[in-house]
């Protein structure tokens, strides 16, 4: 008959507290291999500590409950390696994304900001291909990549070029509230029908005050800091959505430093600034 262990026992063997191990019970990740009907003491088996020790492991790699019951459960080897080769993707794009929000801040520390160049600009009326959505800003991103693609795909599909950069239309709202319509589009010449959720529309012209930023978008805040004080300190801002275009996007270099984005601050323009 299998040794039993105490709950006790079975945390100095495996290294995970008794409040740990209860919560795994609770969530069917690790189940005593007994429980006592009338104390409800938990007994563990020694050959639950192998898997015990697995569950540790990884979540010290942070990686989720759900994940981990996912591999624990995997019917062969190849997809226990699969999943586990996945999260350890994942881990390597955080610790990237890591390293350059480290070199991001140490660059704000340690140095002052380049000046950037600011020309006005009045964008006419074209035609899109777009989808648009109310997105929250912490999902935007992989709503933001999906989307891109599947406006491309339909061009593809239907022999349409795109005419110009793609971009994207972005609320105060989005900011502020952290939620907001936003429309990413591809500029298109001839008819393109719509499907599912890519629609035909027109973009109205629009008095624009446009930078460049180059770098990640996600340090685009370096540019929208110096092109909003122009624009507020002017007194020209009016309502409307920013506007960035995509010059030099991933799919054209590897490296988020080499991507070029136009980014545009709505604004009021006189005829002497024409």
């Amino acid at each position: 008959m299998p040794a039993k262990l105490s709950i006790g026992d079975f945390s100095r063997m495996t290294h995970l507290s008794v409040k740990a191990l209860r919560h795994y019970h609770e969530l069917g990740l690790l189940e005593p291999s007994d429980v006592d009907p009338s104390t409800g003491y938990r007994s563990y088996d020694l050959s639950q500590v192998p898997a015990a020790q697995v569950i540790r492991r990884f979540r010290d790699l942070d990686m989720p409950v759900e994940h981990i019951k996912a591999i624990l459960k995997a019917p062969d080897v190849d997809r226990r390696n699969a999943l586990i080769v996945e999260h350890l993707k994942q881990m390597e794009s955080t610790l990237e994304r890591t390293q350059s929000v480290v070199a991001s801040l140490r660059s704000l520390l340690e140095g002052s900001p380049a000046p950037i160049a600011i020309e006005y600009r009045s964008v006419p009326a074209f035609h899109v291909g777009a989808v648009t959505k109310i997105v929250r800003l912490p999902d935007i991103e992989p709503w933001w990549s999906n989307s891109f693609a599947e406006i491309y795909r339909v061009l593809r599909d239907q022999g349409v070029s795109p005419a110009g950069p793609s971009g994207g239309l972005y609320p105060t709202e989005l900011y502020t509230d952290e939620v907001g319509e936003v429309t990413l589009f591809v500029p298109v010449v001839g008819r393109l029908d719509a499907v599912g959720d890519v629609f035909v529309r027109e973009l109205p012209p629009v008095e624009l005050a446009v930078a460049v930023h180059q770098g990640a978008l996600r340090e685009a805040d370096r540019t929208y800091a110096p092109l909003g004080t122009h624009v507020v300190e002017r007194a020209i801002a009016v309502s409307g959505p920013i506007r960035e275009s995509y010059l030099i996007t991933s799919d054209d270099v590897g490296d988020e430093s080499q991507l070029v984005t136009e980014i545009g601050w709505p604004i009021f323009r006189t005829s002497s600034e024409a």
